[in-house]
């Protein structure tokens, strides 16, 4: 038996030496890789990234994991991977290994870790990025990034290359950030729009995409030029006519702070809603805390009535009822039961929460009943 043992073990250390052989000749043969962390807009931003090098002639592979986890190759076909289980950073073996195959110059690929330790060892030993990027810090996945901001800061600073450089939009803690990506020896760009940015997608997306990109030798112009035409995330934020109202699919964004942003950039967009605001909250089982924020976020949006789909109704509409015992609060056992038509004009259904269960047979029934809002 111990002697079985030996051999297992050795066989497993030799298969994880055979990894790193392999990912360590994958590497090399990549000029640059970029790693784009945060806690909102990570799909975005790489999306953003890939666009404007490849209009800049850069072969480019790109890996986001957004709703579903995908991937553009360096010939910009988009496909879906498709995971046996759950996921698991090593994957990122992977696609550095398609990507070097394919002879990409450089890697996008956004992180899929949020246990600090894994985003480490996803950055730090296996795609070792030259380029780092952090949107924002938000509070979200407190149950293992802490409860601060701070915390959480210190959690998606694990992907900060080592002497290289970080990209960061965020404001509040990019001195703390800027700490960090000096004690790894590499160069820190806090980046913040200027106002030029043109309005195909948040400003700070582009903002920071663009700094990316003229690092990387693309200018401006080609960039842009090649991000207004950005393959987004299928279930990225966007508007619909539904009935005579609006529906705004919010579903990806999932944190107080972002959530409350986007609902007042929307509101300047749709030049305020003249009928009934709902809050429309689709929760998962498995997101406890996050069911939690999205009750606080439906408070702090006070909307005229509140519909509620998926996990955790009950807690949500206790809680509702009791800060805002003037709106109305409804629960929903499907998307299906939903009452699409008795929407009145100028009203405006923000759907918020998470894409996972019923969001997906929401979303379908939307594209189904509705069109794009222009």
């Amino acid at each position: 038996m111990n002697v079985l043992i030996a051999v297992l073990a050795l066989c497993w250390l030799a298969g994880l030496m055979r990894e790193a052989r392999q990912a360590d000749a994958d590497r090399a043969k990549l000029a640059h890789v970029v790693h784009v962390n945060g806690t909102r807009g990570k799909s975005t931003t790489s999306r953003l990234i890939e666009a404007g090098l490849r209009a800049g002639g850069l072969r480019v592979f790109c890996k986001t994991t957004g709703t579903d986890p995908m991937t553009i190759d360096v010939e910009g076909r988009e496909e879906l991977i498709l995971r046996r289980g759950k996921a698991n950073i090593k994957e990122q073996l992977g696609i550095m290994h398609r990507a070097a195959e394919q002879g990409a110059e450089v890697l996008v690929v956004e992180c899929m870790a949020v246990q600090p330790e894994f985003q480490y060892a996803a950055q730090h030993r296996i795609l070792k990025a030259d380029v780092g990027v952090i949107t924002n810090v938000r509070r979200d996945h407190t149950d293992v990034m802490g409860s601060t901001l701070a915390e959480i800061c210190d959690a998606l600073c694990n992907t900060v290359p080592k002497d290289g450089v970080l990209f960061t939009g965020e404001q509040v803690q990019a001195e703390r950030m800027g700490r960090k990506a000096r004690q790894m020896g590499s160069e820190f760009y806090p980046i913040r729009p200027d106002g030029t940015e043109p309005d195909f997608d948040f400003a700070e997306n582009i903002a920071l995409a663009l700094a990316v990109c003229e690092h990387l030798g693309v200018d401006r112009a080609t960039a842009l030029e090649g991000m207004a035409g950005f393959k987004r995330d299928p279930f990225a934020l966007s508007l619909h006519d539904l009935g005579e109202g609006v529906f705004i699919n919010g579903l990806s964004i999932n944190d107080i702070q972002s959530t409350c942003m986007v609902w007042e950039q929307m509101k300047e967009k749709l030049a305020g809603p003249g009928g009934r605001f709902i809050v429309l909250v689709n929760n998962r089982a498995d997101r406890g805390s996050r069911t939690q924020d999205m009750r606080e976020t439906a408070i702090r949006l006070a909307p005229d009535e509140v519909w509620l789909l998926g996990a955790g109704r009950g807690y949500m509409k206790r809680g509702i009822e009791k800060a805002l015992p003037n709106t109305r609060v409804c629960s929903y056992d499907s998307a299906a039961a939903l009452d699409f038509a008795g929407l009145g004009p100028q009203d405006v259904i923000f759907a918020i929460g998470n894409i996972a269960g019923a969001g997906r047979d929401l979303m379908a029934r939307v594209r189904e009943e509705g069109k794009p809002h222009v």
